[in-house]
């Protein structure tokens, strides 16, 4: 194992069996209740249509069991994007030990702000990335982070990939690689697995990407024809799980390959949670497979029989326009804007109104209905590993789950907030009130005569452990069902943060949001007007506000080589996050 590999990469220890080791940045005290998921529930039937009401849950079937009506057509493929000018510029930031900056083998230390991706840049002014090789034209299309590694795809639809390799994620060999200009001698890997080196067996076929999306291991690409190509593997709670469960296969798939189960439909959409996959086809039914213990795929897997989870089924939902995956949960929404939610729900990251630790199949999220939200729809849905975002088409953004770490990004005076502080208070009293019972008990031990030192050093341990927890953020906190979150108004000049408006006062037409990506504890959000926002729990600089590890709600993220730039898209892996921004125009400020 190669010396920069280092202790922030996936423990070793025996995983919990309700959350599995993940690539992704964890915070102390993150304690997960017992699952149960045994309750049973209703099909959608062929009759029944979503309405915004209350009651018993409902869910789709598996493919087979359902609905038999099929709408053709319903999605379009991804086209290839026109030249654009100028160019989306990449920046990158948070922790990149294990390559995930692609700035090299020499820069893998934290990024506490934005950074101008240096190399692509050279790219640029080269034409290495444009269609017709022309210099200082080109750019990237679109950009994904997983757990420790990330996928780009350039202006010539060429899949770039870099970070961690052990799993093959990146969907090319980067051991024992001959270097061509030294005979004899092999490219260290730690060079190609720390740059944003070409797929090239997509680019041999003449695979034209179109959309890229990763999990921890797990890597997938579509085509403009709506082909899907698929590369890595998966993992389960007792170790590797395989990539497609196919008897004799590697367990390690290092170039991308077909899936015989999807040859015969087209994908418009794909989405990785940290060991599963969702597929969106052109006739709006969803494929998913991978690891299912969590329910995350919609359908009841074996335990004994895990790997039967790698084959893709598909799933009895119909009419869905978009799919996403949270760590170890799934959503799908349809063309009436009704979305649905299924697998791990221990924090209520599903938004389904239900006690449920596991939701078992694709069950309806009643709050996010259009009916509730003026005819507004969900457009795009990104989950945390406990928690999840919801983007409207009037640019609100929703949330739910898991709140202690700030996930929500909710202000104190936020309606969902009353409860939970009061929680949080009595919780911090109890802490220090330890605290102070361990401080006297050294004391007492301290006033004796003759002191044993195997009981001064345990009451000093003690006092120690009670003041660490002090600094630990609460557990257990969580918001049921979406609620919305607020965001500070567009600044009016870059020097100065505009001050967090109070919950009742704020307006989400003010500064409507484009773009959402949450990660495990921390999320990003780009606005209209092309500013970034962040919050959550960051240990790692993931939150890009320097050596800020914790924002309370939604904060503008800046940086003096972000600022000539509008923010357009962006994506929150483990450690590291990405940002696609294009430079302003000349004389605009902020």
């Amino acid at each position: 194992m190669p010396p920069r590999r280092s202790t922030s990469r996936a423990t070793s220890a025996k995983p919990s069996s309700r959350a599995p080791p993940s690539r992704l940045a964890k915070v102390p005290d993150a304690s997960v209740p017992a699952t149960n998921g045994n309750a049973k529930r209703r099909r959608v039937s062929d009759t029944d249509e979503p309405v915004a009401k209350r009651g018993r849950p409902r869910t789709a079937s598996i493919a087979g069991r359902g609905p038999k009506k099929i709408v053709q057509g319903i999605n379009a493929i991804p086209s290839i994007p026109p030249v654009k000018t100028p160019h989306n510029a990449l920046f990158v930031w948070g922790t990149g030990d294990q390559g995930q900056f692609g700035l090299g083998p020499d820069k893998l230390d934290e990024i506490g702000r934005p950074k101008l991706h240096s190399w692509f840049e050279e790219q640029i002014e080269e034409g290495n990335l444009s269609r017709d090789g022309k210099p200082g034209s080109g750019g990237l299309e679109s950009v994904y982070c997983g757990g420790m590694h990330t996928l780009a795809i350039d202006e010539a639809g060429r899949v770039r990939s870099w970070g961690i390799n052990d799993n093959a994620a990146l969907g090319r060999i980067t051991t024992d690689v001959p270097d061509p200009k030294n005979p004899g001698q092999m490219i260290p890997n730690e060079d190609l697995e720390s740059y944003p080196f070409v797929v090239e067996t997509l680019e041999q076929e003449g695979f034209r990407a179109v959309q890229v999306a990763a999990g921890d291991s797990i890597s997938v690409a579509i085509s403009e024809k709506g082909e899907l190509r698929a590369w890595g593997s998966f993992r389960s709670n007792e170790g590797i799980l395989g990539f497609d469960g196919v008897p004799g296969h590697p367990k390690f798939q290092y170039t991308p390959i077909s899936l015989p189960a999807l040859s015969k439909v087209q994908i418009t959409q794909v989405s990785c949670g940290a060991d599963h996959v969702l597929a969106l086809t052109t006739t709006g039914h969803v494929y998913v497979w991978g690891k299912g213990e969590e329910n995350q795929l919609g359908r009841r897997i074996i335990s004994r029989r895990r790997i039967n989870g790698l084959e893709p089924e598909r799933l009895g939902l119909r009419n869905i326009v978009h799919v996403a995956a949270g760590i170890y949960h799934s959503f799908a929404v349809d063309n009436k804007g009704v979305v649905y939610g299924w697998g791990l729900n221990t924090f209520h990251q599903t938004g389904v109104a239900d006690h449920q630790d596991m939701i078992i199949a694709p069950t309806v999220v009643d709050a996010l209905h259009p009916d509730k939200h003026n005819g507004s729809k969900v457009i795009k849905v990104s989950g945390g590993e406990h928690h999840s975002l919801f983007l409207f088409d009037n640019g609100e953004v929703w949330g739910c789950g898991r709140c202690d770490a700030n996930e929500l990004g909710l202000p104190e005076d936020h309606p969902a907030f009353e409860g939970i502080k009061e929680r949080r208070e009595e919780l911090q009293r109890e802490r220090e009130e330890r605290v102070v019972e361990k401080q006297k008990k050294l004391d007492e031990v301290l006033k004796k005569d003759n002191v044993d030192e195997e009981e001064k050093q345990k009451a000093e341990m003690e006092l120690s452990e009670a003041q660490a927890t002090l600094k630990v953020p609460p557990s257990g906190e969580y918001v049921p069902e979406p609620v919305r979150i607020c965001f500070p108004p567009i600044p009016e000049k870059y020097e100065v943060v505009p001050e967090f408006p109070a919950y009742k006062d704020s307006k989400p037409e003010d500064n409507p949001v484009v773009d959402i990506s949450a990660g495990m504890r921390h999320n990003l959000a780009v606005s209209k007007s092309g500013h970034l926002y962040a919050w959550g729990y960051g240990n790692l600089a993931q939150l890009g506000l320097g050596s800020e590890e914790v924002a309370e709600v939604p904060s503008l993220v800046r940086s003096k080589l972000l600022r000539p730039y509008r923010s357009v898209a962006v994506s929150a892996g483990g450690q590291h996050c990405v940002a696609l921004a294009v430079k302003k125009p000349d004389g605009e400020q902020h």
